[in-house]
């Protein structure tokens, strides 16, 4: 009999245990959203690469509204001129190449950043 009263208010209790459970794991689940949706964040580097690929796809003839020049590709000579302008050199750009094809979320801030920086061009 005492066994039975204990079960009883066991199971009294579970309902009001478990009642906030959803609430919990709900909040849970959208603050780990939250922090998977932070933006990548750019160094000085990556900032040098979105405006050396910004200045070399307008000069290729890429225009962020889609109303695209003649495509013409660029000299070494050009390319060299960009790289110097932007404070670039070759190892520092092919680091920077390895780093976006293993995170995703970095290259596409990058872009995003080419993105707007082509739009305040215009």
């Amino acid at each position: 009999m005492q066994l039975n009263r204990i079960f009883l208010s066991i199971t009294r209790l579970l309902p009001a245990f478990f009642r906030p459970l959803p609430v919990i794991l709900s909040l849970l689940l959208v603050l780990g959203g939250c922090g998977l949706q932070q933006e990548a964040r750019l160094d000085a580097d990556d900032l040098r690469f979105a405006a050396f690929y910004g200045d070399y796809l307008s000069r290729s003839g890429v225009t962020p509204n889609g109303n695209a020049a003649p495509y013409t590709d660029l000299t070494l000579a050009e390319l060299d001129t960009l790289f110097a302008r932007h404070g670039l050199d070759q190892k520092t750009f092919d680091a920077k190449l390895r780093a976006y094809s293993q995170n995703p979320e970095l290259w596409r801030a990058v872009l995003e950043r080419v993105r707007k920086d082509l739009r305040n061009r215009e």
